[in-house]
């Protein structure tokens, strides 16, 4: 395992939670593999206890799994089916979402949708969880607020569970973030939707949104399975 900085002893487990999620997004740690929370404790020079809430926590958002006997391991990888079922979800929940806020958007909910598209804008685009992480989570700002605002919680609840935004790093580790001018549009159409009150185009943006975001991965999952099949053969 390569080593990561040592941590400094404020917000420990807020640290350790950074520091996890890196090593699993960059596959430092591999899909599947057990996680020794001693061994993470001594290398990232903390007590066991923020690991644990760091694991905790990132069991929440899908990328650690708790096993029956209390270990931890990483979350396998989603399959080209997993990808399919994920965005299929997705397209059901977002633009009814989208359809909601616009009716219930306050100027706090259109200041924080600026806001996200800002970071967006800002963020680092390299195929290092380090650099692209700023863009996940200006992304995921901007469809969680839209959720939140929504004003239906059962809706809500079911795309924080989700954690879709969390689930496209391996396609960003393995290109970067090739489409964040196109995130940035298609935000941006959104934005104006909901801001104007006009739930049904901010239902169709939001939609065209997703497809086009689930036709680029399952595209790029198509090719990465070719190309197992074809290494394989030879």
């Amino acid at each position: 395992m390569a080593t990561p900085k040592r941590l400094a002893k404020t917000s420990l487990a807020e640290q350790a939670y950074n520091q996890i999620r890196i090593l699993i997004l960059d596959q430092v740690i591999s899909p599947g593999q057990a996680i020794g929370i001693d061994t993470l404790a001594a290398t990232l020079g903390v007590s066991q206890t923020p690991v644990r809430e760091a694991l905790s926590k990132l069991e929440g958002d899908h990328l650690v799994e708790r096993l029956p006997n209390g270990r931890y391991q990483a979350a396998p990888p989603l399959l080209l089916a997993d990808y399919a079922d994920l965005y299929s979800v997705r397209l059901l929940l977002e633009p009814r979402a989208a359809f909601l806020t616009a009716q219930r958007r306050t100027n706090q909910t259109i200041a924080t949708l600026e806001d996200s598209i800002e970071r967006i804008s800002t963020a680092g685009r390299g195929m290092r969880s380090q650099v692209f992480i700023a863009f996940v989570e200006a992304d995921a700002l901007f469809h969680q607020t839209i959720a939140r605002e929504c004003g239906n919680k059962f809706l809500a609840a079911g795309l924080s569970q989700l954690q879709a935004n969390l689930r496209v790093g391996p396609f960003y580790r393995a290109r970067g973030v090739i489409d964040a001018d196109a995130v940035i549009r298609e935000h941006t159409n959104i934005l104006e939707a909901i801001k104007a009150g006009d739930s049904e185009a901010a239902e169709t943006h939001m939609r065209r949104h997703v497809e086009r975001a689930r036709d680029v991965i399952l595209e790029w999952l198509k090719t990465q399975s070719n190309e197992k099949a074809i290494s394989s053969e030879e």
